[in-house]
Protein backbone atom coordinates (compact mmCIF):
# COMPACT_ATOMS: atom_id res chain seq x y z
CA UNK A 1 0.00 0.00 0.00
CA UNK A 2 1.25 3.92 -1.25
CA UNK A 3 1.91 5.65 2.09
CA UNK A 4 -0.57 8.62 2.09
CA UNK A 5 0.18 11.91 0.59
CA UNK A 6 -0.77 14.97 2.59
CA UNK A 7 -1.71 18.44 0.46
CA UNK A 8 0.36 21.03 0.51
CA UNK A 9 -1.72 23.78 2.95
CA UNK A 10 -2.11 27.08 0.91
CA UNK A 11 -1.15 30.23 2.72
CA UNK A 12 -3.71 33.16 3.02
CA UNK A 13 -1.70 35.26 -0.04
CA UNK A 14 -2.16 31.64 -1.91
CA UNK A 15 -5.32 31.96 -1.51
CA UNK A 16 -6.03 35.07 -2.32
CA UNK A 17 -4.67 34.84 -5.39
CA UNK A 18 -6.06 31.84 -6.61
CA UNK A 19 -9.22 33.95 -5.06
CA UNK A 20 -8.34 37.16 -7.81
CA UNK A 21 -7.39 34.35 -10.73
CA UNK A 22 -10.89 32.53 -10.69
CA UNK A 23 -12.36 35.93 -10.34
CA UNK A 24 -10.59 37.07 -13.86
CA UNK A 25 -11.85 33.73 -15.76
CA UNK A 26 -15.56 34.03 -14.63
CA UNK A 27 -17.84 36.85 -15.44
CA UNK A 28 -19.88 36.83 -12.51
CA UNK A 29 -17.05 39.31 -10.47
CA UNK A 30 -14.47 40.32 -12.87
CA UNK A 31 -12.37 42.90 -11.24
CA UNK A 32 -9.73 45.19 -12.91
CA UNK A 33 -6.39 45.26 -12.64
CA UNK A 34 -6.34 48.67 -9.88
CA UNK A 35 -9.05 46.78 -7.85
CA UNK A 36 -6.97 43.39 -7.35
CA UNK A 37 -4.72 43.89 -4.06
CA UNK A 38 -1.34 45.34 -4.81
CA UNK A 39 0.97 42.26 -2.96
CA UNK A 40 -0.64 40.54 -5.71
CA UNK A 41 0.61 42.51 -9.02
CA UNK A 42 3.51 40.83 -9.34
CA UNK A 43 2.25 37.64 -9.54
CA UNK A 44 -0.38 38.30 -12.20
CA UNK A 45 2.67 40.54 -13.52
CA UNK A 46 4.75 37.57 -14.30
CA UNK A 47 2.82 36.09 -17.04
CA UNK A 48 0.97 39.49 -18.30
CA UNK A 49 2.78 41.03 -21.60
CA UNK A 50 4.08 44.91 -21.21
CA UNK A 51 2.52 47.86 -22.46
CA UNK A 52 4.52 49.15 -25.06
CA UNK A 53 4.59 52.82 -24.26
CA UNK A 54 4.90 52.68 -20.68
CA UNK A 55 6.28 49.12 -20.24
CA UNK A 56 3.98 48.47 -17.33
CA UNK A 57 1.96 45.02 -17.31
CA UNK A 58 -0.90 45.44 -20.39
CA UNK A 59 -4.51 45.21 -18.56
CA UNK A 60 -5.36 43.41 -21.66
CA UNK A 61 -3.72 40.37 -21.08
CA UNK A 62 -4.76 39.88 -17.25
CA UNK A 63 -7.58 37.20 -18.24
CA UNK A 64 -4.45 35.19 -19.89
CA UNK A 65 -2.37 35.43 -16.53
CA UNK A 66 -5.30 34.41 -14.43
CA UNK A 67 -5.18 31.46 -16.61
CA UNK A 68 -1.65 30.58 -16.05
CA UNK A 69 -1.81 31.24 -12.28
CA UNK A 70 -4.80 28.70 -11.97
CA UNK A 71 -2.60 26.19 -13.63
CA UNK A 72 0.34 26.62 -11.43
CA UNK A 73 -2.12 26.11 -8.56
CA UNK A 74 -2.97 23.04 -10.12
CA UNK A 75 0.54 21.72 -10.71
CA UNK A 76 1.84 23.24 -7.75
CA UNK A 77 4.47 25.54 -9.73
CA UNK A 78 5.87 29.45 -9.71
CA UNK A 79 3.53 30.80 -6.89
CA UNK A 80 1.95 27.74 -5.45
CA UNK A 81 5.44 25.39 -5.44
CA UNK A 82 6.96 24.34 -2.56
CA UNK A 83 10.16 26.13 -3.27
CA UNK A 84 8.21 29.80 -3.10
CA UNK A 85 8.77 31.17 0.21
CA UNK A 86 5.17 32.92 0.83
CA UNK A 87 5.17 33.18 4.38
CA UNK A 88 1.90 33.80 6.07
Amino acid sequence: MLPAVHPKRATQKQIELLEHALRQLTRISRSAWPEIPQYLHPAFARYMSKDVWIGEPDPLTLSEAALLIVRDAIMRIGEFGDDEAWGN
